[in-house]
């Protein structure tokens, strides 16, 4: 091929490329290819297209696209094959250096690595021992006092008085003058205490007074007799509220299930007054319930 046909094969290139109004970016971010190849086959440059297989790839990717026909084996034969360059010495000399060095590398490896594994193998036995040592039990103290025991039948003196000592404790027997009876032992012959168990009794309810005992949350209105509102709240489970009865006219519970309700200290059946789970009843001064209007 001459050099007017590989410029020739560079112009047609660029004139249909340039005919169909395609930028270089362009067909470069489409046929996922270097701008600079497609530069270089439009000046002719082939050698810069690398190895014959890779010009042959690219020049016929590129033709192929922009619809214009190429002798790719004409151009491709004016690509040489790039030239292989071998990184190993060829000298003898050059040979030896380079085994010497290999070989002092692997010298100064196994220098690095043997104490460490000397110093991980000497330290493993010791901590086996230490480990060893620790589970043992620990050796019972010279200097401490002998277990104590508990002699509850002394051979010894039975007289009523005497008590025997146990864990350590001094024995509290006295002596009594002959013809005495012995007094009774504080420890021994003292009676228990009786000791109060669970909690303080409940307080006495007022002897007039109404009273609404939760185990659930439930909202409540209290009226007085005047008509006023005296509490309108809801009422925590646990919670207990009382009012004297001379003071309250008109109750409305709205949780009757959840609410306890005594008067005077005695409980109130809420049935005749209730709608569904909601009560609302009168209070009398004598305490009497009575249906209240709505």
């Amino acid at each position: 091929m001459t050099q007017e046909s590989q410029d020739a094969i560079a112009r047609r290139l660029r004139s249909a490329r340039l005919a169909q109004g395609l930028d270089v970016a362009a067909l470069g971010r489409e046929l996922k290819m270097p701008q600079s190849v497609f530069e270089a086959m439009e000046r002719g440059d082939w050698t810069r297209l690398g190895a014959p297989v890779y010009a042959r790839a690219l020049l016929g990717r590129y033709a192929s696209r922009l619809g214009v026909e190429v002798d790719v084996d004409t151009v491709i034969q004016q690509v040489r094959d790039p030239e292989l360059r071998s990184h190993v010495a060829q000298s003898r000399l050059g040979r030896v250096a380079d085994f010497s060095a290999r070989q002092a590398a692997y010298a100064g490896g196994t220098l690095l690595v043997l104490p460490l594994l000397y110093m991980l193998v000497t330290q493993l036995p010791d901590a086996g021992r230490s480990g060893q040592r620790a589970l043992d039990p620990v050796a019972a103290n010279p200097s401490a006092p002998e277990a104590l025991s508990v002699d509850l039948e002394p051979a010894g003196d039975s007289s009523p008085g005497a008590v025997p000592a146990v864990l350590g404790m001094p024995s509290t027997a006295v002596a009594h003058p002959a013809g005495q009876p012995a007094l009774p032992s504080p420890l021994v012959d003292a009676p228990p205490t009786p000791v109060a168990a669970g909690l303080a009794p409940p307080l006495p309810l007022p002897s007039s007074a109404l009273q609404l005992r939760f185990s659930a949350d439930s909202w409540i209105e209290i009226y007085g007799r005047d008509g006023r509102v005296i509490e309108k709240l809801l009422a925590r489970s646990g919670e207990i509220r009382e009012w004297p009865v001379a003071e309250v006219g008109r109750v409305t519970i709205g949780n009757v299930e959840g609410t306890t309700v005594a008067v005077n200290g005695s409980g109130v059946n809420l049935d005749a007054v209730r709608a569904a789970n909601v009560a609302r009843f009168a209070l009398s001064s004598d305490g009497v319930i009575k249906t209240a209007a709505r």
